[in-house]
């Protein structure tokens, strides 16, 4: 039985994650939707919302879910907005940095110092701000999670910094 729980010589009882999926997913999506603007993007957070709750699904009462649901679809939301702000950062005092030192010869400096970055951290700089992947593409690309594209673009983006100043 796919969504329910078989208790021994009882009908089977419903699974908290798939009522609150059942009832609350489109209303999520439609939040989710509103708040970005983008329908892909919409429904992976509605769907990492869900994916999220999952471990607390069993422990909320029915009036509980729907707002705890709400809460964290814009904690993700607000969290996406912040992560989107400091890669445009990264990527502008990047860019700055290339324009301020744009001789031919300090380009080549610069893919020097990427070319001695580890492999993992020289890849996760090239997909991410040379292709302009999102970090869940470059994890996909990469067979890894996004928290390691995030902790190796940083240590990648830390290196580069402390080399270039020196």
């Amino acid at each position: 039985m796919i969504g329910r729980v078989q208790l021994r010589g009882g009908p089977p009882a419903a699974d908290p994650l798939h009522e609150a999926f059942e009832r609350h997913y489109r209303a999520i999506l439609r939040l989710c939707t509103l708040l970005t603007r983008d329908p892909t993007v919409a429904e992976d957070l509605a769907q990492e919302t869900f994916v999220r709750v999952a471990p607390r699904a069993g422990t909320l009462g029915a009036e509980e879910v729907r707002p705890y649901l709400r809460t964290v679809a814009l904690n993700l939301w607000k969290n996406r907005l912040r992560r989107i702000a400091y890669e445009a950062r990264a990527r502008n005092r990047l860019v700055e940095r290339h324009q301020d030192r744009g001789s031919l010869e300090e380009r080549d400096e610069m893919w020097a110092a990427i070319s001695r970055l580890p492999p993992r951290q020289r890849a996760c700089l090239v997909l991410r701000f040379y292709e302009d992947l999102s970090i869940r593409d470059t994890a996909r690309l990469l067979g890894c999670s996004e928290g390691t594209v995030k902790s190796q673009t940083s240590k990648a983006l830390g290196k580069l910094r402390r080399e270039w100043r020196s």
